[in-house]
This record gives structure tokens, sequence and C-alpha cells, in this order.
């Protein structure tokens, strides 16, 4: 089946499904074109174990006015640097879905259910792609001091260099600690003006 066949099928049943687990997850991310509004899903489960000690500075030790900080979370081989979620709820897509399924009262227990539920949002979710058209864009967006969060390393995967734009690192904000959101394919936010609601430290 075609990636556009898939997304169909996986509408169709968000509209007719109701109490089916994998409809009921895909009924808040699919959009009106069909794809999943999460890109690089299958991608952002193979980040480097490296990637966020990399670029924690959870004291501002290189005193740039910002601090990020990473989180652990529980896992089955013990604890893990979690990059799921905008609080960083979770270090696995498998648990991420636990976690979100208890809150919207969706049923993932029988087994496969999850297993089910990552395959049908791993083939709707768009293929990482960079947002930048040349390197001219991506020199504007590091002057501007948005790769301090928004990283512009690139990581390996399956044979392609791939660049979240994403620390995975949390932040304070004014509405508490966020993940600094990747933005791996999403060209319009490099339009946007930088925003103000990231609390900086001061030197």
């Amino acid at each position: 089946m075609t990636r556009l066949g898939a997304a169909l099928a996986f509408t169709l049943t968000v509209s007719t499904a109701g109490a089916d687990p994998v409809a009921q997850c895909l009924s808040c991310h699919v959009t009106d074109d069909g794809t999943l509004d999460i890109v690089g899903l299958k991608a952002l489960s193979a980040l480097p174990e490296e990637w966020q000690f990399v670029f924690e500075d959870a004291f501002d030790l290189d005193a740039d006015g910002i601090a990020g900080r990473m989180r652990f979370v529980s896992g089955a081989d013990g604890p893990q640097a979690a990059k799921f979620g905008q609080s960083l709820a979770a270090g696995r897509f498998e648990d991420f879905a636990a976690l979100a399924g208890a809150a919207h009262d969706v049923d993932l227990s029988e087994p496969g259910t999850t297993a089910k539920v990552r395959a049908a949002f791993e083939a709707l979710s768009p293929a990482p792609v960079s947002p930048f058209a040349n390197q001219a864009d991506q020199a504007a967006f590091e002057a501007r001091g948005c790769a301090d969060c928004h990283t512009t390393q690139s990581f390996d995967f399956e044979g392609q260099d791939v660049m979240p734009l994403s620390d995975f690192l949390l932040h304070e904000t004014d509405e508490g600690p966020r993940r600094t959101a990747p933005l791996w394919g999403c060209r319009s936010c490099l339009l946007e003006e930088t925003h103000d609601w990231l609390v900086t430290i001061p030197n």
C-alpha cells in the first residue's frame, strides 16, 4: 500500500471505528491531508544516545543566558534520557503512548496494541527534511541565535543526515519547563519572529 493509501485507510478508520485504540490515538494527530502532525517520528526514536549530553548546560556554564537540562525517566533497562513530549515525559514511543493513553482514557492493554499504534504513527509521520532552502537560510537562522537551542547539528538516520533542530533539552519558559521543539520539516517556523517566552538567565 502506498503512503497516501495508508493515510486514507487510517483516516477512514478514525472516522468509523469509534473505540478502536489505534483510531483513537490517531484522531488527535491526523491532519487534513492524511499525514501525522508529528514529523520524523521514526528518526526521533533513533536519536543518538549522546545527543542531549552534548548540549546540556543546566547551570548556564557558558554564560550565554540560556540554560537547558536533560530529564531522566524510568525505562525497562533503567533510567533513560527523555525525548518524547513537550515536557520530556518519556524516552521511548511505547512509554509515551502509555502515558498519553492513560491521560485520554485509551485502552492500550491488549497485547500488540501499542505496536500497532506505533506502526500507524510511523507510517503517517512525514519524513524529516531540512527546512533550510540554502546555506544563507541556515546562516540567518544561526545569526538570530535560534541555533542556541534549535541546534543545526545533524545525525545519520538510514544513510541520510537529518537535522532535528532541537537539543531535546528542557528550558524554562513563561509556561514552565518545555522541550525545545524540533523544527525539521517546518519551513514556516523559520519565517516567524524569535519567540520571547524563553526565560533567560542574567549574566
